[in-house]
């Protein structure tokens, strides 16, 4: 099977934090997953270089903002890499590659009159002598009567045109702004509101929260959008008059999943076309609900348009981690950021505990208090309690020499059935009941172990068969376990080893100090801005 894990492109205007990764990581745990059985998978994502916070974010370091896309975009590379990110291709916006097959593929919708040009009214600052961007133009939802600050109403979840907006005022200068004829080009949006409806309603395993969303923008009716913007940092328009404008972000970023599965496979004979559309094809948006109507209404729109029709698409689409009972704040710096995760503690036991307290289908909490006790009880004394003492009783007890003897039928086809409980409730995003299920095996034979019931060469077949169960949610625990066990490659599969040696093991999870949750929460109130 052909596979594409998309996770969603973080802009380049800030470090990454726990309640960003925590979106993203299901992406890994599926490519892994997919890896393991067997299918071609391309996990790609990358960074949106161009765009309002991108050169706010540069204004506010004094530097350009290229130099801002590069420096987060290294800065991206390595924190995904730490945490166990496996990425096939992890591009950004700003290259030559993504920037011409863009250009392409606008012409190819304008050709097709998908794209066209209308003239509008838009938001002008007479004090600033500019046509504004929607980031720098501040006002109210038209839906709720909040204030947004970005493309999409944190209050209603809508996404606002910034013409639309009520009360609007420059946020450059806090003048009240005016309106001016411009023209610019639109994608025709409402023309594909069949290929919409007919995406939700084949769908398979979509999250409530996609399901509802993509049904409230049918029934208020799909508006086109304005695919252009006066700007001066982004793609170009690849059509005369349009010289002193550029390709919206929004357009533009969402066709990096397209440009990236592209680079992958060039030079090879794969049409990249089989990947989103292939009978034996699949593809994942993971992303986290503010991200929804772009990856379930605008992106599969933009696919129709280019002709792509009927993907086998699934999405993954997380509500909100919070953090000891608050949003998480970049600004206001509460937040547990990615560099001091990797620096200071296993990483692996903060994706074992992002997965089984995922905000699948609604917000959950980060608490220092609660991540230690999960860590402790689950992993330091049942997992890894289990693991380590089976290896140490062979070391001891058979020479480091795998031991004698053969595994139960009954045994043998619960580890098999495992392993579909397991592959199930990962391609159905549901991390939680995976790790639930291994979870409670392990606790169960590690009682029957210790009663007799199950033999050291039975416990050591389970211990193998660990290695390759968790090897999606904690890559780097199962390779010291492999190592361990002499075992070259994890595979989705019944796998035993009835000979041969084993070296020792290190104890895979210590046990952290309780109080270690005291000073970790009095570091981030310190911290706070």
């Amino acid at each position: 099977m052909n596979i594409i894990v998309g996770n969603a492109w973080p802009y380049a205007n800030g470090p990454l934090h726990l309640g960003r990764i925590a979106v993203w990581l299901p992406g890994d745990i599926i490519a892994r997953y997919h890896r393991l059985m067997g299918d071609d998978v391309i996990f790609l994502s990358g960074t949106d270089c161009h765009g309002t916070p991108v050169t706010m974010k540069a204004k506010e370091e004094g530097i350009t903002p290229l130099e801002a896309a590069n420096k987060y975009h290294d800065e991206f590379k390595k924190c995904f890499s730490s945490l166990g990110f496996s990425f096939d291709v992890f591009e950004k916006t700003h290259s030559d590659y993504h920037e011409n097959k863009v250009k392409e593929f606008i012409l190819d919708l304008y050709n097709k009159g998908y794209i066209y040009e209308k003239e509008i009214e838009q938001t002008y600052c007479e004090a600033c002598n500019e046509f504004l961007s929607d980031r720098y133009v501040e006002g109210k939802c038209p839906h709720c009567g909040e204030i947004v600050l970005e493309e999409q109403c944190e209050n209603c979840s809508e996404i606002v045109e910034y013409e639309d907006l009520l009360d609007k005022r420059c946020k450059l200068c806090g003048n009240e702004t005016i309106v001016k004829q411009t023209k610019h080009l639109f994608f025709s949006l409402s023309k594909f509101e069949k290929d919409v409806r007919r995406l939700l309603i084949r769908q398979k395993g979509w999250r409530e929260n996609a399901q509802k969303i993509v049904k409230r923008y049918l029934d208020e009716g799909l508006r086109d959008k304005a695919v252009t913007r006066d700007f001066n940092w982004g793609v170009d328009v690849p059509l005369d008059g349009y010289e002193d404008k550029k390709i919206y972000v929004w357009i533009e970023a969402v066709m990096g999943y397209l440009t990236a599965s592209m680079k992958v496979l060039e030079g090879t004979d794969i049409d990249w076309r089989e990947y989103w559309q292939g009978e034996d094809s699949r593809v994942y948006f993971v992303h986290g609900k503010d991200n929804i109507p772009f990856h379930t209404v605008i992106f599969p729109a933009i696919l129709a348009g280019l002709g792509i029709k009927n993907p086998n698409l699934r999405v993954i689409s997380s509500e909100y981690l919070k953090l000891e009972g608050k949003n998480f704040s970049s600004v206001k710096n509460w937040a547990i950021w990615a560099d001091y995760i990797v620096e200071n503690y296993n990483v692996d036991e903060f994706r074992y505990y992002l997965s089984i307290n995922s905000p699948e289908n609604k917000d959950t909490d980060f608490t220092w208090r609660d991540f230690i006790n999960v860590i402790n009880r689950d992993l330091a004394s049942n997992i890894g309690d289990f693991i380590n003492k089976v290896i140490g009783d062979i070391n001891n007890k058979s020479n480091s020499i795998v031991p004698n003897g053969t595994i139960s039928k009954e045994f043998k086809n619960q580890i098999f059935d495992l392993y579909f409980d397991v592959g199930d409730y990962i391609e159905e995003g549901k991390f939680k009941s995976a790790l639930l299920s291994i979870l409670d095996f392990v606790r169960q034979a590690n009682k029957d172990y210790e009663n007799g019931d199950i033999s050291l060469y039975e416990a050591l077949q389970l211990v193998v068969n660990i290695s390759n169960l968790l090897e999606p949610f904690m890559p780097k625990t199962c390779e010291k376990i492999r190592i361990s066990l002499d075992i070259k490659e994890p595979i989705w599969s019944y796998t035993e080893k009835n000979s041969g040696t084993i070296s020792d093991i290190d104890v895979l999870f210590d046990r952290i100090d309780r109080k270690k949750a005291i000073d970790e929460v009095k570091r981030l109130k310190e911290e706070k801005n």
